[in-house]
């Protein structure tokens, strides 16, 4: 049986939130956090990190080169700590004394003389365990492909993930939304002892991405074809110019041991110089007047087979990589560019399927190229990969095209939000699954996350329908590209982001119990409103009946606007909304939190206005 961690701490209250902990009890088994895998515990005396506001234990990292997410996550679990008690950790250069508690981070003898063999952890994966006057810390340290390309963001993180959750499950940390506007929230307490415990955890899908990183002034509402609010300069800390999400995205475990990046639209950079090219124009796609269209090459040409393999033997064979940007350490990247392909040549006509519009009327076209690709990379580089990005109108895998055992793929789907509507659903999940069949194992996925919150002020929000999906094709997905956009996808909608990170570590999450804690830690006495409002927008969006459906652009139509969003809901949202203010009209934290979170609200009951107007203009006028 597994000794509760927090046994001197049962009634605690968030620092300036002032509502109790929500999961007291067994760290092992908090509702609101990934599941682990629990082995049997040590027998020792309880480990003390603070006791009575007094820092006791010491830091050190083992690891001999830190990634910078190491170090960020090491720097956060001092800052968190001493957010939470008052006692700063001193971080030492060298091991602790064995009768001096540490916290030790990653592999060394220390660690493996309990037992801890870092090699045979899972990439990414981590274990916790503790031993007399310790704390250790340990992730996996098994190989990944070498990286010399500065933008292919993947690597073994297993010691930062395990920080990242001895800080939530151990400390009591969570992080909801940037820093700089409230998104962390820490527990106050004087003393931080833990109890002998061992447990493991390694991420379900390798890949966990998500862009940007960063937003920069004016911090708008992305709204695509009207002008958007401005976030509140209160919300934020003062002296705030950039909202750096990347310390956010390396606390909720962002990150990426897929080694086959795609490097996407590349090549295009042809339209930029075209003369240079007047005697390869057989390579590019043929416009209806005949003129070649230097935005897109042609994938039927072998000038465009002969130019992307130059570039292979360029980066792979002479090290050349600046000349290649469609070339990574380990694949090759095909990718056409950010556009509708056809071409007009007439080999390529005779492969253009209309009935298959519109996801697939020229995958014949690219895909019959991609095997020729393949066969040559595989006979000159056999390590090497061909990674493809099935996109726009070659996304459908064509059944009757084989391919070689060196071809990646990561498929782009559609509005995310939209993929409550099950014929689009089972269309993209069929095409993941046929393109997993095709490589042989899993594949990735390029999702829109910032297809919604671009349209509208409405309050999307849909991660029961994040969990739902990545449950379902856990076997065929080795994880996601997240495309943001603007940054109301990391206030008014960070609800579902948060969930997503978490899903991508594990779908088997308890999604209720995350937004339970989230509304209790953040809200503090206006948690029981702000979760019904926040329970109305995930019904309302997840499950409301609609007349019409929406296409992948996600634009949110009048008519679909008031199926979601009838006047009778925006009310019952309005009044939980006033009453979750009216709840802590003086608790100035939890009021900053809830002007962040809902800073387009009021454009969206505008914005609901309107909509139900045009919506009865339409209907009527049918």
């Amino acid at each position: 049986m597994v000794v509760r961690a927090f046994v001197a701490c049962l009634l605690l209250s968030f620092l300036s939130i002032g509502c109790a902990v929500a999961n007291v009890g067994d760290p092992l088994q908090v509702a609101d956090l990934t599941p682990v895998k629990v082995h049997q515990p040590p027998d020792h005396a309880p480990v003390v990190i603070v006791r009575d506001g007094q820092a006791v234990a010491q830091v050190y990292v083992a690891t001999a080169e830190p990634s910078d997410k190491l170090h960020r996550l090491v720097a956060e679990l001092i800052d968190a700590i001493d957010a939470s008690t008052g006692a700063t950790l001193e971080r030492v250069d060298a091991m602790p004394a064995a009768d001096q508690p540490a916290i030790i981070i990653g592999d060394c003898a220390a660690s493996r003389a309990l037992g801890i063999d870092a090699s045979a952890i899972p990439v990414e994966g981590f274990v916790v365990r503790t031993g007399p006057q310790r704390i250790f810390i340990v992730g996996s340290t098994q190989p990944l492909p070498v990286n010399h390309n500065i933008t292919d963001h993947y690597g073994n993180e297993g010691d930062a993930w395990g920080v990242a959750d001895f800080l939530e499950r151990l400390v009591g940390v969570r992080w909801y939304w940037p820093t700089q506007a409230g998104g962390r929230s820490v527990v106050a307490q004087s003393s931080i002892i833990v109890q002998p415990l061992h447990y493991s955890d390694a991420p379900v899908f390798h890949k966990r991405t998500f862009f940007p990183p960063s937003y920069r002034r004016p911090w708008n509402s992305r709204w695509v074809d009207k002008p958007g609010p401005t976030l509140p300069e209160h919300v934020l800390d003062p002296g705030t110019d950039v909202i750096d999400i990347a310390p956010l995205l390396t606390f909720v475990r962002s990150g990426s041991s897929w080694p086959y990046q795609i490097k996407v639209h590349q090549p295009q950079h042809f339209s930029r110089n075209p003369q240079a090219y007047a005697d390869r124009k057989d390579m590019f796609q043929q416009r209806a007047d005949g003129t070649p269209d230097y935005r897109m090459l042609c994938y039927t040409s072998e000038l465009t087979l002969e130019y992307i393999l130059q570039g292979c033997e360029d980066f792979w064979d002479h090290g050349k990589s600046g000349s290649a940007p469609w070339v990574t350490t380990t694949a090759v990247t095909v990718s056409p560019g950010d556009y509708p392909v056809w071409c007009h040549h007439e080999r390529c006509e005779g492969l253009f399927e209309p009935q298959l519009l519109p996801y697939g009327t020229v995958s014949r076209t690219v895909s019959l190229f991609v095997p020729h690709l393949c066969e040559e990379v595989n006979q000159r580089w056999p390590d090497k990969k061909v990674i493809y990005l099935p996109y726009w109108n070659y996304t459908i895998c064509p059944p009757d095209i084989d391919y070689p055992g060196n071809l990646e793929i990561e498929m782009c789907t559609m509005a995310f939000g939209l993929m409550r509507q099950p014929q689009p659903r089972a269309l993209m999940e069929e095409n993941i699954r046929a393109w997993s069949q095709k490589v042989g194992g899993r594949i990735t996925t390029w999702e829109y996350s910032h297809r919604l919150p671009e349209w509208t002020h409405a309050p999307v929000q849909y991660p029961h329908l994040v969990q739902d999906y990545y449950r379902a094709n856990r076997e065929a997905l080795a994880g996601s590209f997240l495309n943001g956009g603007g940054f109301s996808e990391w206030s008014t909608a960070a609800p579902t982001d948060y969930c997503w990170m978490k899903v991508l570590w594990n779908p088997d999450v308890d999604i209720d119990a995350i937004l339970d804690g989230l509304c209790e830690r953040q809200f503090g006495a206006g948690a029981d409103p702000a979760r019904r409002l926040l329970k109305l927008m995930c019904d309302r969006w997840q499950e409301a009946d609609w007349s019409r459906g929406l296409g992948d652009a996600g634009r949110i139509t009048p008519v679909v606007f008031t199926d979601a969003y009838p006047p009778e809901v925006v009310e019952r949202m309005k009044e939980l909304r006033d009453a979750a203010y009216a709840a802590v009209r003086d608790d100035a934290q939890a009021t900053r939190r809830l002007d962040f979170w809902l800073w387009t609200f009021e454009p969206f009951l505008d914005e609901a206005r309107q909509m139900w107007d045009a919506a009865a203009a339409e209907r009527q006028g049918q």
